[in-house]
């Protein structure tokens, strides 16, 4: 089955490549993400060309590369600042109070750094 595939383009991330492989997927192109091997930090383990490989069957490059295109073309940027949400100032936002059992547990962490820190001054 690889050797039906071909690599369409090399997205940074895996999250880009698969965000595309959902926008053909959505016309109908099957498109395969191949996650690099990655350390998870961007670091590539692997040699040669660096992002993640999307790949679609050798009949439909054409055909997703056109879809990809016009797409990109047809892509909107949202100025979020613009939009507005119903109801906004009804929006009140009460945070919880700790938790007993964590509260006790912060104190018994707080004394027992300050007894670590006081056993250190005593020994000097």
């Amino acid at each position: 089955m690889s050797k039906d595939l071909v690599t369409l383009v090399f997205p940074q991330t895996e999250f880009e490549a698969n965000v595309l492989a959902i926008v053909l997927r959505d016309h109908g192109i099957e498109a395969f993400v191949f996650a690099t091997s990655s350390i998870g930090v961007g670091v590539n383990l692997a040699g040669g060309q660096h992002g993640v490989p999307l790949q679609v069957k050798r009949e439909d490059v054409e055909m997703a590369k056109k879809v990809l295109l016009d797409n990109k073309r047809h892509s909107i940027d949202i100025d979020w600042g613009e939009l507005e949400r119903f109801g906004e100032d009804d929006l009140q936002y009460d945070s919880p109070p700790m938790p007993i059992t964590a509260r006790v547990a912060f104190f018994f962490v707080v004394l027992a750094l300050l007894s670590l820190g006081l056993l250190i001054v005593l020994n000097l």
